[in-house]
């Protein structure tokens, strides 16, 4: 064997690994006397062990981060190590841009979900996760990151099992996780509760036979979507805080306050 064909030391034996037909296999024995079984197959989870990737593996335990197939032809990623004179897998934590709303820690992404670092591991001390899929909806990556960032979103889609299709926001709740909520303030006509509609943020005592409240902000306002932050100002302080930007028909721009007239009907001031 010529110092050209070792691409370096056994992490079992000691000796020399090779290139064979196998793939990288070690040429040394064991203390026993047996032949040394370490190998590196040739390709492994859909990545083709080259040269380089199997030195540095060799020369520092683990590769980079790499896109890899599981059985099903998915891609995920993850990187070589060797642990226990074997060849293994570490896989890679999707780790959120937001921290967590508890304790500040990292959120990673789950098989199930969203999760405080905090909250995996034998010891666990905090109690953040959130639920990939709530009420028959998949919430986003990118809904999650602005949940994180403190905004609280009206979000679609959402369903009961029969099929009922409904709109609600996500709210943390004293447990620890991610759960909907569709109240969102007081009703400034008649004391009920605001809630998220489909097309309307509507006070609940619509239904009231004997005091009917028709009160409502449309979720779509001249071209702009009406946050539950702005609906709560409409609500509890008469109008937004910030000027919005609004659309007329023809698509000419045009920027104003929504508020409330003496009627509680919302108007743009």
């Amino acid at each position: 064997m010529t110092e050209k064909n070792v691409i370096g030391k056994c992490p079992v034996c000691g000796g020399d690994v090779m290139e064979s037909p196998l793939g990288f296999c070690c040429n040394g024995t064991t203390k026993e006397g047996r032949r040394c079984q370490f190998v590196i197959h040739r390709k492994m989870h859909g990545v083709e062990m080259t040269e380089e990737i199997c030195r540095q593996l060799l020369s520092e335990g683990r590769t980079g981060i790499m896109e890899m197939k599981n059985k099903k032809n998915q891609p995920f990623l993850a990187m070589f190590i060797i642990e226990d004179g074997k060849v293994h897998l570490d896989f890679v934590s999707h780790y959120m841009e937001g921290r967590c709303p508890i304790c500040g820690g990292r959120v990673k992404k789950t098989s199930k979900g969203y999760a405080c670092e905090n909250h995996v591991g034998p010891n666990p001390t905090c109690d953040f996760y959130m639920m990939g899929i709530i009420c028959n909806r998949k919430i986003t990556d990118e809904e999650v990151e602005r949940f994180l960032s403190g905004e609280r979103l009206t979000l679609d889609g959402f369903s009961t099992n029969d099929g009922h299709m409904f709109s609600s926001t996500l709210q943390l709740n004293e447990k620890g996780s991610v759960s909907l909520e569709s109240k969102i303030t007081k009703c400034p006509v008649c004391g009920g509760e605001i809630h998220v509609g489909m097309k309307a943020y509507n006070c609940s005592n619509y239904k009231d036979k004997d005091h009917p409240c028709n009160f409502s902000i449309w979720r779509n306002i001249s071209g702009h979507e009406v946050t539950v932050e702005e609906a709560r100002q409409i609500c509890e302080d008469g109008q937004t805080k910030e000027v919005l930007e609004l659309f007329k028909e023809d698509g000419t721009i045009y920027y104003k306050r929504l508020g409330l007239n003496k009627e509680n009907q919302v108007i743009r001031i």
